[in-house]
């Protein structure tokens, strides 16, 4: 197995994500200790977790004022 990057997967769908996760479980499970193969699906799964994490950053909070504290007491 190669390497996927993250270039690669920056411009897959979710879904697509998910899928190759399995994928590259299912090559960690068949790999033998120490492999290349291992060492490759092992840095993959990395860039898609990696890529999955930066999907899910929440975005950026609005600020909600609250009326009561733009009152001024007179």
């Amino acid at each position: 197995m190669r390497v996927i990057t993250r270039s690669e997967l920056a411009y897959r769908s979710k879904y697509d994500l998910d899928a190759i996760h399995a994928l590259v479980l299912r090559e960690i499970a068949d790999a033998k200790q120490g492999s290349p193969e291992l060492h490759s699906a092992m840095v993959s799964l990395e860039n898609i977790r990696r890529e999955q994490g930066a999907r899910k950053t929440p975005p950026k909070a609005s600020r909600s004022v609250d009326p009561r504290a733009q009152q001024h007491p007179a």
